[in-house]
């Protein structure tokens, strides 16, 4: 009888601390998940690489000698 009343509320007290670590494990996860989100948010928003600026050149000449206009024909 005195083993119940000693052992009941241990068990009792340790299941109420599980549930919090519970809710404190999956809040935690929460907040990282999210912190990551913002983080990755921050840094593409941040990001000033720009490709065309370091590849792009414009038309080359094989390009121009395609699409270069005809000489117009003068008449006198």
């Amino acid at each position: 009888m005195i083993w119940k009343t000693i052992v009941i509320p241990i068990a009792l007290d340790s299941a109420r601390w599980s549930a919090v670590s519970v809710f404190a494990r999956k809040a935690a996860e929460t907040i990282s998940d999210f912190t990551g989100v913002v983080q990755n948010l921050v840094l593409d928003i941040s990001d000033c690489y720009r490709p065309e600026l370091h590849y792009m050149r414009g038309p080359g000449p094989k390009w121009r000698a395609k699409h270069q206009r005809p000489l117009a024909k003068i008449r006198f």
